[in-house]
């Protein structure tokens, strides 16, 4: 499994050199695509203090979470459809993605084969998320 990526910040010396971080910075969440909201919910660790922008750190974000696709910009889901499945703890279009049917069918009421069309149209816009970068 990947390492989820951490934060690096630079001493505030005469000679400064990298070290790891407490947190990323707001800014650095920002411009990964994400907010503060979704970054404590995917277990990123934030450091409010911060105010600095690592380029390195942004890319880390992208790369390990990238933009967060909401229930809703998925074909056929609306808004009961999203309450239930954020019920089941489905968040995003990545963690339905992600999700095991099986076990998903059985704490939703929806059919197997209408949750794999909504699985397979969240990794299609996962995967256009990932052309676009």
């Amino acid at each position: 499994m990947e390492e989820e990526p951490e934060p690096v910040v630079y001493t505030p010396t005469r000679r400064p050199h990298p070290r790891r971080g407490r947190g990323f910075s707001l800014g650095e969440i920002r411009e990964a695509g994400l907010n503060p909201h979704e970054a404590r919910r995917l277990g990123i660790p934030v450091d409010r203090r911060r105010s600095s922008t690592r380029t390195q750190n942004v890319e880390g974000l992208r790369e390990e979470y990238g933009p967060v696709i909401p229930l809703s910009a998925i074909k056929g889901v609306g808004a009961a459809a999203e309450r239930k499945l954020t019920a089941a703890d489905i968040m995003d279009a990545r963690d339905l993605a992600e999700a095991d049917l099986a076990a998903l069918a059985k704490r939703v009421s929806y059919s197997r084969k209408t949750l794999e069309r909504w699985q397979s149209e969240a990794r299609r816009l996962l995967k256009g998320e990932k052309a676009k970068r």
